[in-house]
């Protein structure tokens, strides 16, 4: 089977690089599709089939050096040869998606290898196809379980999804115009490395919330490494002392790994920062190609609370498998693996870069292949151009944050030194550019 699927890739990169677009076509596609969406896509990129790792090949023959992943899908890059062989295989199964009702052996495979690795508490998975339904049947088991209870707490500048309940718990007001809210969350100060007493100042917030509403909170979300937020983290004392908190006011503890999971050095951040005796449910997804919540025994549902047609694709859930198998078998996990290692080799880039522009890089935060930093002084028309022109030099980064805004890095866990040299490169020539552009000190 292995050898027909690899012969599929091939034929499919064959007859891929007959279907080149001209310059004319690109953009007319480029239009098409931003007229049908109702807005233009946020870069004028239309991917290809081609490209390989952290480079991606667009649909009119060009390459960019993508250190985004699709905000963190990528976790190999692009035109991974294993995972396109692994994703052939898996197309010629009996059904492109697996059901609740009929799932097939990848839905079993996929679910031990998230199990393998989530810690003697969690002792169930379901899966599902994004990361905002595997967090919305989080909050359906925590209202189930902790009712009447009708509030959640969360973190400031925290990301839930784009449904319109995570939006509401989502702390981006832009996220929500027009929606209806139902003011059922509140929010706790994130940890701020600036301020000596930032975890004091966290759990007086939380106990005031449980004093003012005693009894109705039924739990809180915890996002360990805030993505949307500037990829900031916190070291474990600060999650514990209010998880602690929170179990002893009988809330449930809620972590949020859609986009963090197989980036961390583990493959959930809440093991990396050993957190596994106060989790109860845990949301995973982006490099699992699909989504799941593992949860543990006393939170498991009462029939027909949770169900739906889609588990998820077939493919994505044999890709989702050998990706974790991959991070296994080939050292990308513990604290001397090649996610770690990576860490570091993106710090001393950083380091690099600071030094020669000191003007142009403020501070900077990140863990394993998930990293930001503030460019200048991180406004957001800055932040904005440098996007822009980072772009137009060959490179795909985003910005995250707010207050001041950053530039942000999903790198694929096996990006090579060649590719972050020459990412990192792109990155110099842009920041001059608009140094220049913006008339900025640099």
């Amino acid at each position: 089977m292995r050898e027909a699927a690899a012969a599929l890739v091939d034929a499919v990169a064959e007859a891929a690089r007959e279907r080149v677009l001209s310059p004319k076509e690109y953009e007319r596609a480029l239009r098409d599709l931003g007229r049908m969406r109702g807005r233009p896509l946020y870069y004028p990129l239309l991917m290809g089939r081609g490209g390989r790792g952290a480079r991606v090949q667009l649909a009119d023959g060009s390459l960019k050096l993508d250190f985004i992943g699709g905000i963190g899908v990528y976790a190999f890059g692009h035109a991974d040869r294993d995972l396109l062989e692994t994703a052939a295989a898996a197309a010629a199964a009996d059904e492109v998606f697996q059901g609740h009702l009929a799932p097939g052996p990848e839905a079993l495979q996929l679910s031990k290898a998230l199990l393998r690795h989530a810690g003697p508490h969690l002792r169930h998975v379901w899966l599902s196809v994004s990361g905002a339904m595997a967090n919305e049947n989080a909050l359906k088991l925590i209202w189930q379980k902790k009712a009447p209870a009708d509030r959640i707490l969360a973190f400031e500048q925290g990301f839930a999804g784009r449904t319109s309940t995570l939006a509401e718990i989502t702390d981006r007001p832009a996220y929500r115009e027009g929606l209806p809210l139902r003011g059922n969350v509140d929010y706790v100060p994130f940890y701020d490395p600036q301020d000596p007493g930032s975890s004091e100042r966290s759990l007086a917030v939380l106990d005031a919330h449980l004093a003012r509403h005693p009894g109705r909170y039924a739990g809180m979300l915890f996002e360990l490494v805030q993505g949307e937020g500037g990829v900031v983290t916190a070291p474990p004392p600060f999650f514990v002392a209010l998880m602690e908190r929170c179990r002893e006011a009988g809330l449930a503890v809620w972590v949020d790994e859609v986009q963090t999971f197989a980036r961390t050095g583990e493959l959930f951040a809440f093991r990396h920062y050993g957190l596994e005796d106060y989790v109860d449910l845990v949301t995973c997804g982006k490099a699992l190609q699909g989504s799941a919540l593992l949860f543990s025994k006393p939170y498991n549902p009462k029939p027909g609370l949770v169900a739906g047609t889609y588990a998820g694709s077939t493919v994505g859930m044999a890709v989702g498998a050998r990706i974790i198998e991959r991070l296994e078998s080939e050292g990308y996990l513990g604290p001397e693996g090649r996610v770690a290692v990576l860490e570091r080799r993106i710090a001393r880039r950083f380091e690099q870069l600071a030094k020669t522009l000191p003007r142009a890089v403020g501070p900077r935060s990140g863990i394993g292949a998930m990293h930001a930093f503030v460019p200048f002084d991180g406004r957001p028309e800055v932040v904005s151009a440098l996007l822009r022109t980072c772009f137009e030099e060959g490179l795909l980064i985003f910005g995250a944050g707010q207050r001041p805004g950053k530039l942000r890095m999903l790198l694929p866990v096996n990006v090579t030194d060649a590719e972050l040299e020459a990412g990192f490169t792109m990155l110099e020539k842009a920041l001059r550019r608009v140094a220049e552009e913006h008339d900025l000190a640099c």
